[in-house]
């Protein structure tokens, strides 16, 4: 069998499970979430009962983003770095002030948009959320975003000076697999399904000068 090929039967079963899921839980977790706002009245804005639904509410946004991953992709051709502009634009200016970009601009690739920015937002999240929790204050181009092409390929990198990388890479993609505080762990796991089901691959490696280097690359 083929690497492809075992990368679609991968993300065929994730989206059966996934879709399986979300169909037969996420009914009753909200039938709970109604009892216990009208069991708790005044008290269910300060209880826990709220704060470990959220936690569960959570985890359910994630599979089925993860659901969405392993879907069908429809291409359509799009602006990757306005894609780019437009996740930085949410970062206040004293982040975007150690962020650099490199890249073609306009750069029109066809694609699956929706697919890509699950890619492109997980790299560009982890990249920063790590060199803010570096013990050093943040420079210029300390992570920096780049983007182009190949006769057969398109790729998305992102590198950062942070704290680098703890423990084996492959666990890091993981489902449920996080070192942060309140990260439910699931978003390598979908950047990468979203990568394999434009039929390409992800990697997470340790950068030259410390830090951690993030590349997609899909089929054009």
């Amino acid at each position: 069998m083929s690497d492809d090929v075992r990368k679609q039967i991968y993300g065929k079963a994730m989206e059966w499970i996934t879709g399986f899921l979300l169909h037969e839980i996420s009914s009753p977790i909200g039938l709970v979430r109604l009892a216990s706002r009208r069991e708790l009245g005044d008290r269910w804005d300060e209880s826990e009962t709220k704060r470990h639904l959220e936690s569960v509410t959570r985890v359910f946004e994630a599979i089925e983003l993860l659901k969405n991953a392993a879907g069908v992709p429809r291409p359509q051709e799009f602006d990757l770095s306005a894609l780019v502009d437009e996740l930085l634009d949410e970062y206040k200016p004293e982040v975007r002030e150690w962020i650099s970009t490199i890249g073609a601009r306009p750069f029109l690739i066809k694609s699956d948009p929706s697919l890509v920015r699950m890619v492109v937002v997980n790299g560009i999240r982890n990249a920063i959320e790590a060199q803010q929790g570096a013990s050093a204050q943040p420079n210029p181009h300390d992570v920096t975003i780049s983007w182009g092409d190949t006769d057969v390929d398109y790729w998305f990198a992102v590198v950062d000076h942070g704290g680098g990388i703890n423990g084996p890479i492959e666990t890091a993609f993981e489902i449920g697999n996080s070192t942060k505080k309140d990260h439910i762990g699931f978003g390598l796991a979908i950047a990468r399904q979203a990568v394999e089901t434009m039929i390409g691959s992800l990697s997470l490696e340790p950068a030259k000068d410390g830090g951690a280097l993030y590349t997609a690359r899909w089929r054009k």
